[in-house]
């Protein structure tokens, strides 16, 4: 019964991240994330997967923050700071080389996250995402292959959206 219920928090998450990769602010994309990231806490809680957990709850304070600051020399500070608690954390959690995974995975989001671009939070969610779906599998998370799936359909349709046909109608009135 455990399995399945953290299961179904998953599929919570996994909504809510389908749901951020469609937004063109980054703010708005960060706030969404760190929603999910509340889901994903206690699904791989419910799962005995302590790097995902320990990723996901640090993953709350890290969006709420970046969401909030501009500041450039601040959020260059705040990324190389959170990129240290995401490898202390995953070494406190490791469960074997698989842990490597999520660590890698929060780490390049940490970078892609100071970033100010929408359109490099997308690209750059894409390996993250593999990363994932890499720890998914060997944690046995359906809700989370099933979430990565999605999430990789749903940066995919996010670039075509607002990065390819947006370049292209801006291509084509400089014609």
């Amino acid at each position: 019964m455990r399995f399945y219920l953290a299961q179904g928090i998953g599929l919570i998450g996994m909504a809510l991240v389908f749901i951020a990769f469609q937004q063109n602010k980054k703010e708005k994309i960060l706030w969404i994330q760190a929603s999910a990231a509340i889901s994903f806490a206690v699904h791989f809680f419910m799962l005995g997967a302590w790097t995902g957990m320990s990723m996901n709850l640090l993953e709350i304070p890290r969006n709420v923050i970046f969401a909030c600051e501009h500041e450039k020399r601040k959020q260059m500070l705040l990324t190389m700071l959170f990129i240290a608690l995401f490898v202390i954390l995953g070494i406190f959690t490791w469960e074997s080389p698989m842990s490597m995974f999520p660590i890698s995975a929060m780490s390049l989001s940490t970078i892609v996250f100071s970033l100010r671009k929408p359109s490099y939070i997308r690209f750059f969610g894409l390996p993250v995402s593999a990363f994932w779906l890499a720890y998914n599998i060997i944690s046995m998370s359906v809700a989370g292959v099933l979430t990565e799936s999605f999430c990789l359909l749903s940066i995919i349709i996010a670039i075509f959206r607002f990065d390819v046909l947006k370049k292209k109608d801006n291509d084509t009135m400089c014609s």
